[in-house]
């Protein structure tokens, strides 16, 4: 086809669609699978200001050999454009696909393994076809005896990491996955790119031996494990390649990393310098426990969690406290000389944070007033990953904050401390009912610094093997208990 007739195709099209666009005029340029055909935006190249006016977001028509169009935008860059195309050209005409094969030569399968592709788009047939070389290949990495796998592919543009394990009865073991399968699983991650939700950022893949395939993409709704996670950079990079009109907020945080939230030394004593100079001030909380109830609380609640031998709860440690929920949120607090602390920490997916990345909102208003020793040596951690979400400094007598009210942030990532009723609640979901009263014996104890080893022993009456001694040692640590 010559640019010409691509032209004509367009203009046709246009026409005939009643599509608020230019159908004379048009240019064209060749791309691998036809031509790119657009409607040329006049700038008056003396007056270098007149680029800024340009519209970013220009309707492009792309017009394939076979005569198919497909429209797409300026605001997807190119080469993206042109790899989805090249997908759906590739698909185009195919609407029932069937495979006869043995699906893996170690087993028998029982024959054909078909596809019903009708009621799906070009692209995500052609993605799903593509799924199925990579899981038959995978297959035939197991041991001869091996009865189900599962395998993870977290990929982006620049980096992959692909991890496979085979279960034969009780025993499992992981396999290395061959080059091969990698190019195999890009390229399936290529057309992917291709459907409404763009590409997937992890591929799951399970199969058994009877031929059973499940595949999932994961789109990063919830954060990755540690050993699935990529460095920043390269779901940057990922995301320059394949722009996407939302990012999971914690994957937001996790590519802005340090430089969103951070406050070392230096930049708060300048930031708590120019808040002085320009008369701006913290505004004081309520809404929390003072610091020795809340210290108490966070000692006895941790001490619960500790005796019946909980991997997840609170913690006590010299000068501060921290605790991490199973949903990657958390908080910590740091007692410093001079009846001060720290508390502050991160929801993970917090809607103030979902409104600053994603909605173009101003970043929540943390630090206002703080003082200078507000940074980040005392700071949660999750400052590194642009996720703190709250942030109150002990000082004077009181809780401080900034601008905005964040404790239904604290609520989520914090510990069940607000208030007694509740911290009894949580202690009791650990140690079982029967024991509220001796709960609130050693809250109160705790409180005044009484506590002692009898009354960390009371409130385990249902759990005869609950191991006191790390109990009574977190009020110990706390400074609360009787020596």
């Amino acid at each position: 086809m010559e640019a010409a007739e691509a032209i004509a195709l367009v203009s046709d099209w246009v026409e005939s669609q009643g599509l608020d666009y230019p159908s004379d005029g048009l240019e064209a340029v060749s791309f691998e699978a036809g031509w790119r055909v657009y409607a040329p935006v006049e700038i008056d190249e003396s007056n270098p200001a007149a680029f800024l006016a340009m519209p970013i977001d220009r309707t492009v028509f792309l017009v394939g050999h076979s005569g198919r169009i497909e429209e797409t935008s300026t605001s997807i860059p190119p080469r993206q454009a042109h790899e989805r195309f090249v997908a759906g050209e590739a698909a185009a005409g195919r609407a029932d696909v069937v495979f006869d094969e043995e699906q893996w030569p170690q087993h028998d399968t029982g024959g054909q393994h078909t596809l019903n592709l009708s009621d799906q788009s070009p692209v995500v047939a052609e993605a799903t076809r593509l799924l199925d070389p990579i899981a038959e290949q995978l297959a035939q990495l197991g041991p001869p005896d091996w009865e189900r796998f599962s395998s993870v592919f977290a990929f982006t543009v620049s980096a992959e990491v692909a991890q496979l394990r085979f279960w034969s009865g009780d025993q499992s073991g992981l396999v290395p996955v061959p080059v091969s399968i990698a190019q195999l699983v890009r390229q399936q991650r290529k057309v992917a790119a291709g459907m409404p939700a763009g590409p997937w950022w992890r591929l799951l893949m399970t199969g058994s031996n009877n031929g059973e395939v499940t595949a999932e993409y994961d789109y990063g709704d919830e954060p990755f494990p540690d050993d699935q996670l990529l460095a920043p950079e390269h779901y940057r990079t990922d995301i320059d390649t394949y722009p996407r009109a939302r990012v999971p907020t914690w994957m937001a945080g996790y590519i802005a990393g340090p430089a969103a939230q951070g406050r070392d030394p230096r930049r708060a004593a300048i930031a708590a310098a120019a808040d002085t100079d320009a008369g701006r001030s913290a505004s004081i909380s309520h809404d929390l426990p003072t610091l020795p109830e809340l210290w108490s609380r966070w000692a006895v609640l941790s001490a619960a969690y500790v005796g019946i031998k909980s991997e997840w709860g609170p913690r006590i440690n010299p000068g501060f406290a921290w605790y991490e929920s199973d949903r990657r949120s958390g908080s910590t607090l740091y007692l410093l000389p001079g009846d001060r602390a720290v508390l502050s920490g991160g929801k993970w997916n917090s809607a103030l944070l979902e409104a600053a990345y994603n909605a173009g909102q101003p970043p929540p208003d943390l630090y206002t007033g703080a003082p200078a020793w507000v940074n980040d040596i005392v700071l949660n951690a999750r400052i590194r990953n642009g996720l703190l979400s709250f942030c109150f400094w002990w000082a004077d007598g009181h809780w401080h904050r900034g601008n905005i009210d964040t404790v239904d942030e604290f609520d989520t990532a914090g510990p069940a401390i607000r208030t007694i009723d509740e911290t009894v609640r949580a202690m009791t979901s650990q140690t079982g009912a029967g024991g509220e009263d001796e709960c609130r014996n050693l809250l109160r104890a705790a409180s005044g610094h009484t506590a002692t080893h009898s009354d960390v022993a009371a409130i385990f009456i249902n759990h005869p093997d609950a191991d006191i001694a790390a109990a009574t040692n977190q009020l110990s640590v706390a400074g609360v208990l009787v020596l």
